[in-house]
């Protein structure tokens, strides 16, 4: 199994590494709890936002997990309380008669937590909207592209952009047709020449 040290080392490399994700909230809430680690159940709150089915996850769980999973339930309930976060933590707690305590610095451990990872998550959300903005700000690029290349060879294109190896056929191809346009868009005399024409074109539409 690969260390959380080496995934994290690779991705600062720009080496993403793959991996399924979990079905539902349950399945992660279960595998969490499996891990007996403090710093990794302080996240679980984040998870029961979306109703979950408690018999599932408590039938899979020791009956040290399910006391701790219990423990976890009570303080998120109250912290989606504090925050106004919908939930249904309230009925499970009632139809399942849990009764849990916890200390003043666990709560406090918990909603710090919780409100750090929001704030993480809002950040993240934001990035991807700026994101999200420079894809709509290429869409003129895509425009100018299509004016000189035909949809073969913005493939070929874009496999290089995004480092994808050419096939041999594919690699051929650009050399003989791509290639060559690139370099004459590229040339500053053609650039220069090009402004002249359309600053021409400005003056004599007038």
């Amino acid at each position: 199994m690969l260390s959380a040290k080496l995934i994290k080392a690779l991705e600062k490399k720009g080496f993403v590494l793959e991996f399924p994700d979990y079905e539902s909230n349950g399945d992660l809430i279960i595998e969490a709890l499996k891990e007996h680690n403090p710093r990794i159940n302080l996240s679980l709150p984040l998870f029961f936002d979306k109703e979950i089915n408690y018999s599932k996850i408590a039938s899979k769980l020791t009956a040290s997990e399910k006391k701790e999973l219990n423990k976890i339930i009570a303080i998120s309930k109250k912290i989606y309380q504090k925050e106004n976060i919908d939930n249904n933590l309230g009925e499970i707690i009632k139809n399942r008669k849990i009764k849990a305590g916890f200390s003043g610095k666990e709560f406090n451990d918990y909603y710090s937590s919780f409100k750090e990872n929001r704030i993480t998550l809002t950040k993240q959300e934001g990035r991807k909207i700026e994101k999200q903005a420079k894809l709509r700000l290429n869409l003129d690029l895509n425009k100018c592209l299509e004016v000189l290349f035909s949809p073969a060879k913005i493939r070929i294109m874009e496999k290089i952009f995004h480092h994808e190896k050419l096939t041999n056929t594919e690699l051929k191809y650009y050399y003989k047709s791509i290639s060559s346009i690139n370099k004459a868009v590229l040339n500053p005399g053609l650039q220069d020449y090009l402004r002249i024409i359309e600053l021409t074109r400005k003056i004599s539409d007038k």
